[in-house]
This record gives C-alpha cells, structure tokens and sequence, in this order.
C-alpha cells in the first residue's frame, strides 16, 4: 500500500522525510498555503526545490491545447519529476492523452466513475484520483466505486495490459483510508496530519505504558518519559 504527501512546503518536507512514493497537489492547496504570493510556476519550483519525489502539479485550463502547453512549461521545471493531475473531463483526457505519448505522467483527478476509470486507462493515464468523502458526500458509495475499477484494471492486467494506479483522495479521516485499501486502491494520498493519525492506536500507546514497567527493571533504562499506572500485560 503507497503513500502520496500533500499540503504545505512543511508537510511536503515531512512526508518525504518518512518516505512517501510522491506528492500531489490541488488548488484548494495553493489556495490555502500559499494564499496569492506565489504564481503556479513559482509554487512548482519551490516543491522540487523541497523534495527529489515526483511531484504531481495539479492544472486547468479552457482548452486541451491550453492544458498541454501549461503542462510542458512547468514540467521544464524538473522534467524527471513534474508531472500532473489534470480535471477527468473531455478536454483533460485528451491531454492527458498528448502528455504521457510525450513522457509526462498524468493523472486524471475529481473521478468519480467505472467509465470515466476506463477512459483513464484508454487515454495512458499514470494514475487515477477517486474520491471519496466526495463522493460519498452526493450519495455514491466509495468503496463501490474503488472496488468495480480494481476488478477492471485487474482483467487489463491480467493480460498483460498496464492499468492507472489507482490514488485515492478526498479523505477525512484514518476510516477513509482503511476503507479505500479495502476496496482495492494502489495508494491514498494526504497530508501529513493525517499520516501521524495513521501511525497511531490507543492499543499500541497502551501496549508501551505496560512495557515501561519490564523496561524499568533493566538496569540503565530510563522511563521517566512513560507511564507506568498501566496494569494488565502486553501480550
């Protein structure tokens, strides 16, 4: 199960210092974190300049043409690791399409379908981004969805076809995570808050409280920084 950071130049440097597979970014994040200082190519240097990992630059546009071009320019930035999550939509696809026959990863994000997954994997596309708090929030069901584009990228697989990886995104919580590997994603992505939230089990901080007392009995060690008014035992 992969791992894609997002969020902040801070949370980009700490998801990569943990060893995630890439990052992805989005214009609710740009928005948010950057707050109108810097320009979209500013933004884009100043992630390669934070972290070696591809990087996924979220864009738009009117036009495939536009897309294209906006594409090609920023990924001259760091053209072994720039690459693009672009809106699954008839002008995305097609660009899409044009990026990765010229080497430049794409992924089709805001995906909400089995068909438009299909069309993902017609176009070449690198990866995929369903989402899913999203899309539960209008009355779909995520896993539902996930789940019917594994089995489809399976049987393309199966023959020996590529299939998109499929990223999950749009999670609110450690339950959207476990539910999109349930259902069958490649990867989730987030940011780094939430990936502490995953490290962590109410059964695990317990498990260390009851060690300190064993460890306190070994001469040298020191367990001033645990609890030790846990009884029961850890295994």
């Amino acid at each position: 199960m992969r791992i894609y950071g997002a969020g902040s130049l801070d949370d980009i440097k700490a998801c990569s210092d943990l060893g995630v597979t890439g990052i992805l970014t989005n214009p609710q994040g740009f928005d948010q974190y950057y707050r109108g200082e810097m320009t979209l190519e500013e933004i884009t240097v100043a992630i390669a300049e934070t972290t070696d990992l591809p990087a996924f630059i979220q864009i738009h546009g009117p036009t495939t043409e536009v897309l294209v071009e906006r594409a090609r320019k920023l990924n001259a930035i760091a053209p072994d690791r720039i690459g693009f999550k672009v809106i699954a939509d008839p002008k995305g696809f097609r660009a899409i399409r044009v990026l990765q026959l010229e080497g430049i990863d794409c992924i089709a994000t805001a995906l909400f379908s089995v068909a438009q997954a299909s069309i993902a994997s017609t176009v070449g596309a690198f990866g995929i981004c369903p989402f899913v708090s999203r899309a539960r929030s209008i009355g779909l069901d995520p896993h539902v969805i996930i789940s019917d584009i594994r089995a489809g990228y399976d049987r393309l697989i199966a023959v020996g076809i590529d299939a998109p990886e499929i990223i999950a995104v749009s999670l609110h919580g450690v339950e959207d995570v476990e539910l999109s590997i349930r259902a069958g994603a490649d990867a989730v992505a987030m940011r780094y808050p939430l990936i502490e939230e995953m490290m962590k089990h109410s059964l695990s901080d317990k498990a260390e409280a009851l060690f300190a007392k064993n460890w306190a009995n070994v001469r040298g060690e020191d367990v001033s920084y645990l609890r030790t008014d846990v009884s029961g035992d850890a295994e």
